[in-house]
Parts: structure tokens; sequence; C-alpha cells
């Protein structure tokens, strides 16, 4: 009995595409104790890198690899950038809660934003998107350069009449 041998010769092409996102999310009302009213998370490929919230007010490396950086000056403005940006979120949500005249519960204000890289065909896009109570409400349109709105021009009431 004779084998014969085939080998099959597949060149293996491996593209990965690499997502560097950042998470800032604000709440507004009563919560469990001790929820921080701001939060900003950051990954890299699904990897969290970056943490702060209002309750601990600093950035907290969550990568071997980031302890170098966080021990720079740079590290410390970009803390202080969240901090001036937990006010800034602060003050929205409660705007929006002006905006849709809510006056009352628990409401929720969120960014994300970032960009996409594929390693193969060198393409990359960026995203900045905005929700509200866990719904879009604005999104950046790179291509038109200019963002859109999910959420119809009308108020929305969360009053029991």
């Amino acid at each position: 009995m004779k084998f014969i041998i085939f080998f099959l010769c597949v060149p293996l092409v491996y593209s990965e595409i690499h997502r560097f996102i950042t998470t800032y999310t604000a709440i507004n009302g009563k919560t469990i104790a001790g929820t921080p009213e701001f939060s900003a998370v950051t990954t890299l490929d699904g990897q969290q890198i970056d943490y702060y919230d209002s309750n601990i007010k600093k950035m907290i490396p969550k990568q071997n690899w980031m302890n170098e950086f966080a021990s720079t000056e740079m590290w410390k403005k970009y803390t202080d950038i969240r901090e001036n940006l937990q006010q800034i979120y602060k003050n929205n949500i409660h705007v929006l809660m002006e905006t849709f005249n809510q006056s009352h519960g628990v409401h929720t204000y969120q960014r994300m934003y970032g960009c996409e890289y594929d390693d193969e065909t060198g393409d990359s896009h960026g995203f900045d998107q905005y929700g509200y109570d866990g719904e879009d409400f604005i999104s950046l349109d790179l291509k038109k350069l200019r963002y859109n709105t999910s959420v119809p021009q009308e108020s929305h009431s969360d009053e029991v009449e």
C-alpha cells in the first residue's frame, strides 16, 4: 500500500482591526451607594487601559505597559481633563433633563469616541457618539462633517399627570 501525502500550501493572511475607544458616563439621580456620578474608561483592542471616576478622582492605569506613561506630566494633564469633564457632564445631564422636561429620576448621559485601524488595508475611521438614558442621541458623520441627532425634536416627560 502506498501513501501519497499532499501538502496544501495556503498563505495565511492575518489582518487585525485595532480599536481605541474612550467612554464617558454620567449618572444623575439616586443610585446604589458608592456608584460614581461620572466615570471614564479607555480600551485598546478590547482591553481596558485606564479608568477614572468621580469618587477616586484620579486616572488608574489598567495595563502594566501603561505604568511608565502614568508617571509622566501628560498623565497628570489627562487626569485634569477628566476631572474637568466630570463637571461638564454633570451640567450637561441637567440641561438634557430640562430639555426633555424631566425633573426627577435616574438618568444617564454617555459619550463614546475613538477610532479603528485595519492593519491589512491601512483603512481607518473615527467615531463620536452620544447617548442619553440608553438611547442613541447624537453621532458625528465624518463624511459629511456634521452631527446627526437620533432623538425627535419633541420634548419627553417623566412626570405623571
